[in-house]
């Protein structure tokens, strides 16, 4: 079948989200490659701060944004606002009627599976984390169990399962899944690359001097981001400064910190298309997260893809894919934990030729990690399961 002839058929992927959609870097990155390859795709959000539903198009992707007024970290309670969003996306899905439901993450498995079932549409899992270790500490422990066999039912009804890195392939291949493939969150180093020029005009823009070793963290500031011990053990010491963006529950600790401490810069939330840019101009790129929580073994987070693409070494806790990596490829600065002077220490024995040296194999493995792999691989297993004889795009 040509590309022609797949943009002439009805609606064929329907993704579904419990965030707005058109501001996650992995959903775009997957529609987006979807709709460059042909197919029609609409993403079902759920904006909880909005007043009203709306919609926009953003890279030949629709995204369809559901008002449902809640906040997170509500518990079980929580369980009612998302049966309510469930119960909108049901009725979007059943005007959509898309050949393929793609679920992101446990919490849209569900009605996915439901939709699915009830119109004979084809099922698609996209697990970006382990969700249920995730709810560990947040959720009673027999809904978190519940949450499990929940997920060992519906694994092996997907047609496929979409994870982050071999670790969760390994999970899901335990789970009888009939076909997992990785599409990391990985990055294009192009869109990492500028000019000497474009990074001294971006440095003197967010206030570095020349000098200074600077460390990068743009991310969603959220509870169990190790961001204390990091700006601690930066702003008493005058040869680095950090540049934090994001928005989230540790926001406020970020502009106090950046308040008090001339070498610590807060951004607020920080545009998709700034992200490259700034992570370009910064030497170090951190990535800090709790490593007590039964979730964090499975990480391969975007501060690692992001880092391997701009060329950048990397500081973190020793947790997940990314302290594997580092183990392996000696691309960057592990500590055992994410304490101030454990963060501390690890800074203390920096110096310029080494990040050059860590940076450079940081780049080495670009060929391995790099964005194409992962969109590929999800080209053909979308060709597979739509019974197409080609590749999209050829």
């Amino acid at each position: 079948m040509k590309g022609s002839q797949r943009k002439n058929s009805k609606f064929e992927i329907g993704m579904l989200v419990t965030n707005r959609g058109f501001d996650d870097p992995r959903v775009c990155m997957e529609a987006e490659t979807l709709v460059q390859a042909g197919y029609s795709v609409a993403v079902i959000g759920w904006d909880r701060d909005a007043n009203e539903d709306s919609e926009c198009q953003q890279a030949g992707v629709r995204f369809i944004r559901l008002c449902l007024r809640s906040t997170h970290g509500r518990g079980l309670i929580q369980l009612l606002f998302l049966t309510g969003f469930w119960l909108r996306a049901w009725c979007v899905l059943r005007h959509l009627r898309p050949k393929v439901i793609h679920c992101h993450d446990l919490d849209t498995l569900v009605i996915g599976w439901l939709v699915s079932w009830f119109q004979g549409s084809r099922l698609v899992f996209d697990a970006h984390e382990n969700f249920p270790d995730m709810m560990v500490g947040h959720l009673p422990a027999a809904a978190v169990w519940a949450m499990e066999c929940l997920e060992a039912c519906l694994v092996p009804r997907s047609r496929f399962v979409i994870t982050v890195g071999e670790r969760l392939a390994r999970h899901f291949r335990r789970m009888r899944a009939r076909k997992v493939i990785i599409v990391g969150n990985w990055k294009n180093p192009k869109d990492f690359f500028f000019p000497p020029g474009r990074i001294r005009e971006a440095r003197r823009n967010l206030g570095l001097d020349d000098g200074i070793i600077t460390i990068c963290y743009i991310t969603n500031l959220g509870p169990r981001r190790r961001l204390e011990p990091l700006l601690a053990a930066v702003a008493r010491n005058p040869r680095f400064a950090c540049v934090i963006g994001g928005t989230g529950p540790q926001a406020p600790l970020a502009k106090q910190y950046a308040e008090g401490y001339k070498n610590i810069i807060y951004l607020g939330q920080v545009p998709r298309e700034r992200v490259a840019l700034i992570t370009a101009s910064c030497d170090l790129v951190y990535s800090g997260y709790d490593e007590r929580g039964p979730d964090a073994r499975w990480a391969a987070p975007n501060k690692m893809h992001e880092a391997i693409a701009a060329g950048k070494p990397l500081l973190t806790n020793d947790f997940g894919e990314i302290g594997e990596v580092i183990r392996q490829h000696n691309c960057g600065i592990l500590v055992e934990t994410a304490t101030r002077e454990g963060i501390a220490s690890g800074l203390e024995s920096i110096t310029r030729s080494a990040l050059e040296a860590m940076g450079r194999r940081s780049a080495s493995l670009q060929g391995h990690f790099y964005r194409a792999h992962g969109p590929g691989q999800l080209r053909e297993a979308y060709c597979e399961t739509l019974g197409y004889r080609e590749l999209p795009g050829e």
